[in-house]
């Protein structure tokens, strides 16, 4: 779909049409090349990081899954793939953004498996009427912002695509510069949800944390 299409389809959608609500879109299709194999279906307590993503989030909010297919999807999940494939999480993010029918999406990143955790943090900031915003991000323990781990305003999302050039390849900086971004300092306790497993050794190091990483309440996962 031509992204001047999307643009017009998304601004010129019906209250009925463009639901007060969130979707997810999860990016999957990196090429994992730090990891050595599929980080999506690496395996945490026995359940694939794309699992974990997927069963933080509510049942009722759509999902996009950008990346290749998988047989075992329910019926919520959408599945799209960026073109060329392994694009870039630009690419991956416009391809997800067609299939989106919500005022507001939550990205996240296949090798975040706890970020859905944040999720009301992240909406409680967007919706504070003192802002102007049109994404969240939140700041992770090193101090840095976290774009596959936020909360965007569809709309100004899909504008921002608009002013690029081309997605593939694109950076997530060049794509946020022209957005209004709120930071958003995460809690001791929510700094455990911004985990993110780059490695192998990552990985082995989140197995033997889990116990504690699962103690998270199902409220603060809500």
């Amino acid at each position: 779909m031509p992204r001047i299409y999307l643009v017009v389809l998304i601004l010129g959608m019906s209250t009925k049409e463009m639901v007060n609500s969130w979707s997810a879109i999860i990016l999957t299709g990196g090429t994992s090349k730090r990891f050595g194999s599929d980080k999506a279906e690496a395996k945490i307590a026995g359940r694939a990081l794309i699992d974990h993503l997927i069963e933080s989030i509510p049942q009722h909010i759509p999902i996009i899954v950008v990346g290749p297919a998988r047989d075992s999807f329910d019926s919520r999940i959408q599945v799209t793939q960026e073109t060329p494939a392994f694009g870039g999480p630009v690419a991956a993010i416009a391809a997800g953004l067609e299939l989106v029918r919500t005022e507001l999406v939550a990205i996240f990143a296949t090798d975040m498996p706890f970020a859905p955790l944040l999720i009301s943090q992240l909406m409680s900031a967007l919706s504070n009427e003192s802002y102007e915003s049109d994404a969240v991000l939140p700041i992770d323990f090193n101090g840095f912002a976290q774009p596959l781990c936020a909360l965007y305003r569809v709309d100004a999302l899909a504008k921002a695509l608009l002013t690029l050039e081309s997605v593939s390849g694109q950076s997530m900086r060049n794509l946020l510069s022209t957005m209004r971004i709120v930071h958003v300092e995460i809690d001791k306790s929510g700094v455990r949800s911004l985990v993110d497993i780059d490695t192998q050794e990552d990985l082995i190091r989140v197995r033997s944390n889990f116990d504690e990483m699962s103690s998270i309440s199902i409220n603060e996962k809500r």
